[in-house]
């Protein structure tokens, strides 16, 4: 997803037609006049633990949250209840690690300090470079009520349990060796009876369904002509699942998901984010209405992205985005201050390391990792901000601002890429999973005040994400802060 800058932002005074009116919310027109420096400290906060799909308003912790936790958001977890269905004959076994409540905060603090430098009263161009801080705050709750599975033999003790799997199998191949030999020889007729892994509960009925087909096949090979030698059962899981064992299975890179870092914690990170050059001429600047055009290159400045990070975000996208944008100004009565900034942007396409899972999946295999062909999609925004001044140095008003971004376009690298990443999976796997929910249409409604001071100008606003559609779309709110200032330097 792109970062771009969010639709409010706190304006200040600014000097139309020769008059002093209170800023506006939205980007201004005006541009500092020839030589003159003015620097902006803009520092947000982006926070929230809800996000929209579909149109719908879903808590984050929700694929983990419930009375039954299973297969609809672990994929490995649907496969391994395909494999006991088989195995323990139970055709309606469905897989929980028992009833959960998964609880998720996101925040992102932005600080981007901007310099612009007037080279003409008309014309100017800027830097803006972005200090990042997001932190994520995860906790579990997790009850065995319910559950059938545990976690696997080889997360507690992975020696002892390789030993067992070892054994069990070597005694299966060596009577099924024995069995096809017989048959070979031409003692009787039959056929194979395929035998697959499981973690369940040794206590809960799949388990049982296991030990007794495992028993069965053991007492059928023996009455077939006298196969012995296998009496080793097959070994399951003896507990339910804890807070501590989920913890360490997503973190577990030999017998786990493979993730870094402690999953349920609160935690942080700063960091570089993307830096914005930009251009920017005024068209016009009449008493009643301004107008001015903008440019600007977004660079991969940001560390990349990891695919080993759960629940962490990024800091930046590392890819190049062009941006344009038309900023308009109308002043009403001498009190009411209409802004209107109409923007839209390409985003250039590049690469990503990403686990490929099915939309909705929160825990995904290490093996699903592979570097993918990115094309992210372009975008496009409306911000309106009018506001009312009240006295020469303040105003306040309210903010508008809806944003649509087209879907993201994943492919692999190349047909190798594919089969390896099928060959490690067991399945073929598309990489258009991933193109799922990468759409966004938002819609925030907020309110600001600005304030004007001799030498420096200020503002503050909060809004809020009331619908998305399309995709994913956090149900943010957003505070902002900015100060800015201005120096003539020739």
């Amino acid at each position: 997803m792109a970062l771009v800058r969010p639709a409010l932002t706190g304006g200040a005074m600014a000097l139309t037609g020769g008059a002093m009116l209170a800023g506006q919310a939205v980007e201004r027109t005006d541009v500092p006049r020839h030589g003159v420096l003015r620097v902006t400290f803009d520092p947000r906060i982006v926070a929230w633990d809800a996000q929209f799909v579909g149109g719908a308003r879903l808590s984050l912790g929700l694929p983990l949250t419930g009375d039954t936790v299973g297969g609809a958001s672990i994929p490995v977890v649907a496969r391994l209840e395909q494999d006991v269905r088989t195995a323990s004959g139970i055709a309606g076994f469905v897989a929980n690690l028992g009833r959960s409540l998964l609880s998720v905060r996101q925040e992102r603090r932005t600080t981007p300090i901007t310099a612009e430098l007037g080279l003409t009263d008309r014309f100017s161009v800027s830097v803006t470079v972005p200090i990042v801080r997001v932190a994520t705050r995860a906790h579990l709750a997790l009850s065995a009520a319910g559950a059938n599975l545990g976690p696997s033999p080889r997360l507690a003790n992975a020696a002892t349990a390789d030993t067992a799997y070892g054994a069990f199998f070597a005694q299966f191949d060596s009577s099924l060796a024995h069995f096809d030999q017989n048959i070979t020889n031409g003692q009787y007729g039959c056929g194979a009876n395929p035998s697959c892994p499981a973690r369940d509960l040794d206590t809960s009925a799949a388990g049982k369904g296991i030990a007794s087909a495992v028993n069965q096949i053991q007492q059928h090979l023996v009455g077939f002509g006298g196969v012995g030698g296998f009496g080793h059962g097959f070994l399951l899981a003896t507990d339910s699942i804890s807070v501590t064992w989920m913890a360490q299975a997503i973190v577990d890179s030999a017998h786990g998901f493979g993730y870094r870092g402690i999953p349920f914690r609160n935690g942080f990170r700063y960091g570089l984010g993307d830096v914005e050059v930009a251009a920017k001429y005024r068209l016009a600047a009449g008493a009643h209405y301004a107008a001015a055009l903008v440019g600007l290159v977004r660079l991969p400045t940001a560390q990349r992205d990891s695919a080993d990070d759960w629940l962490r975000q990024s800091l930046g996208d590392h890819q190049t985005d062009f941006e344009g944008r038309l900023v308009q100004e109308l002043i009403v009565g001498g009190r009411l201050w209409l802004n209107v900034a109409v923007r839209a942007g390409i985003q250039r396409a590049g690469t990503q390391v990403r686990r490929v899972a099915p939309f909705g999946a929160i825990l995904v295999p290490f093996a699903a990792t592979t570097e993918l062909q990115w094309d992210p999609g372009d975008y496009a925004g409306v911000d309106v901000a009018p506001l009312v001044r009240f006295a020469p140095q303040f105003a306040a008003g309210m903010t508008a601002a809806y944003w649509t971004r087209q879907r993201d376009r994943y492919t692999f690298r190349s047909s190798q890429d594919s089969l390896d990443l099928a060959a490690r999976l067991g399945a073929p796997t598309s990489a258009a999973w991933l193109d799922e929910g990468t759409s966004e249409q938002r819609l925030r409604f907020g309110v600001a005040l600005t304030y004007v001071g001799p030498t420096v100008e200020g503002g503050f606003s909060i809004e809020q994400t009331v619908s998305g559609r399309g995709g994913v779309t956090p149900a943010a709110a957003v505070y902002r802060i900015v100060l800015r200032t201005s120096r003539k330097l020739f």
